[in-house]
């Protein structure tokens, strides 16, 4: 009796909105006249894995004959939905999913009459939101840029030091030992010294700039950043992850380049890392001030920052022509990150993620 009960229970059939529901429904039709498709899977859930943009079933169709007008009419629904609700598809059917699931378990489940929240909780309404999320952000980015511009006496002492006294003493030997005045001599002061010196000058400003991005990360803050910015970097045709890389930039393009590896679309990585040139690192900054004060004397913060605008504003720009023609389509891939909880961050944590 209860087997039989059970079996003829129809089984609930999520309602996603009319919207999604007529892109389904024409997906079902066409699905429905593939019996190879039908007589193994339900045409509906079919229907439903192709606006979710998923790989597998993809993959599954692709090998069924009379494919091709299907996985158009799955581009094109996609591309309808996203027009409407301004949010890729498999964003909003899993919204409205989740809604139902929600809207079931509070009809089920007894809950304290006063949901406590955590203090990250607390938190994440005012960091992560809409409006304040972003302004948040420039803040404390411009904190640590602040932070970062404190390196100088500490390069400029380095500088000193390495052009000054280590020059002196290596100069000092090469005398003792006969090889004063000879090419060890140029081979040493404008070779080694002055090579190797240019390079470690910029040794304080990367501790600067990556010990407040340790701290950052360490308290939690920089898994954040990325959850905010992903939107805006979706607009533009990146991943969410590529603005991490794109801040490192600021600093040095190198490191910058290798943060990209995190991402785990090859063509996301591939975009990112060819437009993180045009985001003005540490070494050009010298040239920019140079160039303010010698063309520009009465303003030559406003001709800085314009130059930095100038680079983001082309970074923008390329990566939206890369990813329309050059990189256009391929698997977007969804932008899921865990959220630690707020810490305070500790030494071990922050030489950890430098």
């Amino acid at each position: 009796m209860a087997v039989e009960a059970a079996v003829a229970r129809r089984i609930k059939i999520v309602d996603y909105g009319r919207e999604i529901e007529e892109e389904i429904a024409k997906l079902e039709e066409l699905i429905s006249k593939i019996e190879a498709l039908t007589a193994r899977y339900p045409a509906r859930w079919l229907a439903v894995k192709l606006l979710e943009n998923d790989s597998e079933v993809k993959e599954k169709i692709g090998a069924i004959p009379g494919r091709a007008e299907i996985l158009r009419q799955a581009e094109a629904s996609m591309a309808h939905l996203r027009n409407i609700f301004g949010d890729e598809a498999e964003t909003v059917i899993a919204d409205r999913r989740y809604g139902l699931i929600s809207g079931l378990a509070k009809r089920v489940l007894r809950k304290p009459a006063v949901e406590r929240l955590t203090t990250s909780d607390r938190i994440d309404k005012i960091v992560t939101n809409r409006v304040l999320g972003i302004p948040i952000f420039l803040g404390v980015m411009w904190l640590v840029f602040q932070f970062v511009a404190c390196s100088g006496p500490y390069s400029d002492w380095l500088d000193g030091v390495l052009s000054g006294p280590i020059a002196r003493w290596g100069v000092a030997i090469l005398n003792l030992v006969g090889l004063g005045g000879t090419w060890v001599e140029s081979l040493w002061t404008d070779g080694i010294v002055a090579g190797l010196g240019g390079v470690m000058v910029f040794i304080p400003l990367l501790f600067f700039l990556y010990f407040c991005l340790a701290i950052l990360e360490d308290c939690g803050y920089m898994a954040r950043i990325a959850f905010v910015m992903d939107r805006l970097m979706k607009a533009l045709g990146l991943h969410g992850k590529s603005f991490l890389p794109m801040i490192i930039g600021f600093g040095c393009t190198v490191p910058a380049t290798y943060a990209t590896r995190t991402m785990r679309e090859w063509k996301d990585r591939i975009v990112t890392g060819q437009v993180l040139s045009l985001m003005s690192c540490g070494a050009r900054l010298p040239v920019y001030t140079l160039f303010a004060a010698a063309f520009f004397p009465d303003n030559p913060g406003l001709f800085i920052l314009a130059l930095y605008l100038f680079g983001i504003f082309w970074a923008i720009v390329m990566a939206k022509l890369f990813r329309s023609t050059i990189f256009a389509g391929g698997e977007r891939a969804p932008f899921v990150l865990e959220l630690p909880p707020y810490r305070m961050p500790t030494l071990k944590g922050v030489l950890i993620h430098m």
